[in-house]
């Protein structure tokens, strides 16, 4: 499927992989939809760099956790752009913020909001536009915790547990005409590291076969190649450099 023309909305998408996703659907002709919670500065920045590519762009604020913000957003893709082909679910909080056992019911709450809730809520918005047209891509940023052991961030790994089962159930749901897919990063050189010591980063790498960082661009790829693809549905594509190999 060519890519020119499609109208995508990609959440969270101002900084890291959901920002180099954005460019690389600008590249193919898309028509991009960003969105940020609270960098608007780096919203308008992504949107600034986007324009030089295609006029075919909107930036939209809202915080996906809420129901209504989710309402606004679509509404707001609606009425510039009167559709959406393909929703990219990237917003989520990256790490459980503080160690699980001292995590207090707010602090699990919020994590589950932003990374699977959000997901929901989006896909269900996305889904009742694209069954009205009969055809759209539903792609979710997973990740290697939700599928392999990584004795860390519990919380953030059962909420992409949660996305890797939501991927295949909504998939078979919504076959044959809307495929929904999920990319699982391994360990992407994004802000999200910036204030790891040396030893730390150092550490990351030292677990993967390839013995580099994935850089946003490459997820990017991935979400590029299950965007074009008519054939591929209910599946987690990882790019992890080797991580989960034993």
């Amino acid at each position: 499927m060519t890519l020119q023309g499609k109208v995508v909305l990609i959440t969270g998408s101002s900084t890291g992989i959901g920002k180099a996703t954005a460019v690389k659907f600008a590249e193919e002709g898309a028509k991009v939809v960003i969105n940020y919670h609270a960098g608007k500065k780096e919203g308008e920045e992504t949107l600034s760099q986007i324009k030089k590519i295609t006029n075919d762009c909107m930036l939209v604020q809202a915080d996906v956790s809420e129901p209504e913000d989710v309402e606004r957003l679509f509404e707001s893709v609606l009425e510039k752009f009167s559709t959406v082909d393909i929703l990219v679910n990237n917003a989520a909080i990256p790490t459980d913020k503080v160690d699980f056992m001292k995590a207090s019911y707010e602090d699990m709450k919020e994590m589950l909001d932003n990374d699977i809730t959000s997901v929901l809520m989006c896909s269900q918005a996305a889904a009742r536009i694209m069954l009205k047209q009969g055809h759209g891509k539903i792609l979710n940023t997973s990740s290697v915790r939700g599928w392999e052991y990584g004795g860390r961030a519990p919380v953030y790994a059962a909420s992409k547990a949660a996305v890797n089962s939501f991927t295949r159930t909504f998939a078979k749901e919504l076959a044959p005409d809307i495929q929904v897919n999920a990319v699982g990063p391994g360990f992407v050189k994004t802000r999200v590291y910036d204030t790891r010591s040396p030893e730390q980063l150092e550490g990351f790498i030292e677990q993967t076969k390839l013995k580099r960082w994935i850089t946003p661009e490459e997820i990017a790829d991935a979400f590029i190649f299950l965007a074009k693809n008519d054939a591929i549905t209910g599946q987690v594509i990882y790019v992890e450099a080797g991580f989960m190999l034993k």
